[in-house]
């Protein structure tokens, strides 16, 4: 055999050789990497992940990969089941461990902040859930404000068909409307009672809105003076009607 040809199949087998050896390295670079550390296999993002997406359409864009358990968060997922039924609160990044802190119900990721008109600030109010449409109410919706505070003094009044009398007495008015809501926080998904059905709301619900500086004031002081009930607007809401109601308004 010519001596070219058998020098260019031996070139050839010590290329294919070095080629094996190369790929069999690379392979197990992550296990050399763990050699002697003890690892924990959890989820890692391999693509980016839109806020919104359920847990359940995850699909190829998470991979189940050994890592170092010294590194790994306490809220890792190392099973799905832990996050099923959530969708993601915020974008998810290549690279990243997958958290169960990252993952709440698809209502509440649903909802998001709006942004916060030139010139505006924010103030947030915390409320009962029975003090705003149950405890139901968005980012990007608009509230109006009722503010009902105890009068300092009651004069007797009439009562038809009953007379005269004499009661503590409340003054209730809508002190603001068109408020845009710019956050929520808690309240606005319903749990479920012990009996698996009557959906409740959970017990607050934070609502952060956008005013201008002279009704900041105005919402601040009305915190501190009374009891505030908000009400959930739409495009044709009209309180031309609000008026100062007290007692005799409504007993009259």
């Amino acid at each position: 055999m010519n001596r070219r040809i058998v020098a260019a199949f031996v070139a050839a087998a010590l290329a294919l050789v070095a080629f094996v050896s190369i790929f069999l390295y690379v392979r197990n670079a992550d296990a050399r990497a763990l050699n002697g550390v003890v690892a924990k296999d959890v989820y890692v993002v391999v693509n980016p992940i839109a806020k919104g997406t359920l847990a359940e359409n995850l699909g190829t864009n998470i991979q189940l990969t050994k890592v170092p358990a010294m590194a790994v968060p306490g809220q890792a997922v190392s099973n799905l089941a832990e996050i099923q039924s959530k969708a993601a609160s915020v974008d998810l990044v290549s690279g990243e461990v997958l958290l169960t802190s990252r993952f709440v119900d698809p209502a509440v990721a649903a909802q998001d902040a709006v942004a916060v008109p030139k010139g505006m600030e924010q103030m947030s109010i915390l409320v009962k859930p029975e003090q705003v449409r149950g405890g139901i109410v968005k980012a990007g919706e608009t509230i109006g404000v009722v503010l009902t505070v105890k009068a300092t003094a009651s004069a007797p009044f009439n009562v038809p068909g009953i007379g005269t009398v004499t009661m503590d007495d409340y003054l209730t008015k809508q002190i603001l409307n068109k408020v845009l809501v710019t956050r929520v926080q808690g309240g606005a998904v319903p749990v479920t009672d012990s009996t698996g059905s009557n959906p409740l709301p959970a017990s607050s619900v934070m609502v952060t809105v956008a005013l201008n500086s002279s009704d900041i004031e105005k919402l601040s002081w009305a915190q501190s003076a009374g009891t505030l009930v908000l009400t959930v607007e739409n495009k044709d809401t009209d309180d031309s009607s609000s008026q100062y109601t007290d007692g005799k308004v409504v007993l009259r």
